[in-house]
């Protein structure tokens, strides 16, 4: 049996200097430690650097002004020198298990591009979600298998089937052929990265759950009502980027993609402005706009939203019979 791989353990953090120490913690206490520890500080405010100060000769400390998730990740990426590199953001929690399990995972599945491990989500007041793994991924696992490999390039398209990127180990090889994350966006960064990873190599899911996601109101994407906007915004910009640089082959399935998160990101703005939220809902469906030669639910839900509650019912009857949204298969 040869040598294990060597592991880069990279965390970034901004402004979580309660639940740093806990993140470090987790991965001093891996049964497999790793052989690499990297910390970019992305120019907190708070006590970030006092919190972290007492692990500072086990780990590489990088401080840098504020410039986002990204570009915190690719400061890191740079500096690795491990052949695996394990993602921890600054305010979650890994399982002892996590870097052995995964390890064994990416050695198993040598073509992999990445390796995702399940996970709960958990706030102060206690577990949130059971399952990081939504139905499609979770349903792998069904006749007792821990550990599945196959083309998800079409999963992720449909959505980012790995709730945090706390859950993702990546061999270093996959950066050389998709490049880093991409800094200009600020919530689904990860997304794009594991769509550009799933059109070269398979991915690995691994059913234990050995990481827990903190939920809370201070998350980079803001608080629980804005996020479904804020990622959707994001997403379609993504969506767009992939429909002009995806192989003829997938180009449809793309442009499909992309008409869904229009759809649904515009719906979600339209309830969120005849609910308690109307200016947030109307500017995202003002910005939606320039979407609209791609589909036109932008301006029937924009139309709704400022219409009265009798036209809204006649409107939405009319949608629901013109408006169609063609389904990812």
């Amino acid at each position: 049996m040869g040598q294990r791989p060597s592991v880069s353990v990279v965390i970034t953090t901004y402004n979580q200097a309660s639940y740093i120490g806990a993140a470090l913690e987790s991965v001093f206490a891996q049964t497999l430690p790793p052989d690499e520890v990297i910390v970019v500080d992305d120019g907190s405010m708070d006590d970030t650097p006092g919190r972290i100060a007492p692990y500072r000769d086990r780990l590489v400390y990088i401080r840098q002004a504020n410039q986002g998730i990204a570009a915190s990740r690719n400061a890191a990426i740079r500096q690795a020198q491990g052949e695996l590199l394990a993602f921890l953001d600054g305010d979650d929690i890994w399982d002892p298990e996590k870097l052995a399990c995964q390890v064994a995972a990416a050695v198993a599945h040598p073509r992999a591009g990445l390796i995702a491990v399940n996970g709960v989500q958990f706030s102060d007041t206690g577990l949130t979600r059971e399952s990081l793994f939504p139905p499609p991924i979770a349903s792998l696992f069904r006749d007792g298998e821990e550990c599945v490999s196959l083309d998800s390039y079409r999963t992720f398209l449909r959505g980012n089937v790995v709730g945090t990127t706390s859950q993702v180990m990546i061999p270093a090889r996959t950066f050389e052929t998709v490049g880093l994350s991409d800094p200009s966006l600020a919530l689904v960064s990860d997304w794009d990265l594991y769509l550009r990873i799933a059109e070269e190599y398979p991915v690995t899911f691994v059913a234990r759950r050995l990481t827990r996601w903190r939920f809370h109101e201070g998350s980079a994407s803001g608080p629980a009502k804005m996020r479904e906007l804020r990622w959707g915004e994001d997403g379609v910009y993504m969506l767009a980027k992939h429909v002009r640089r995806a192989p003829i082959e997938h180009r449809e399935f793309v442009r499909t993609a992309l008409e869904s998160k229009i759809f649904t990101t515009a719906q979600a703005a339209y309830y969120c402005a005849i609910a308690d939220q109307r200016g947030l809902g109307l500017r995202v469906l003002w910005r939606l706009l320039r979407w609209s030669r791609v589909s036109a639910a932008p301006v029937t839900f924009l139309i709704a939203a400022l219409s009265p509650a009798w036209l809204r019912r006649f409107l939405g009857r009319i949608t629901r019979r013109v408006l169609r949204v063609r389904r990812l298969v």
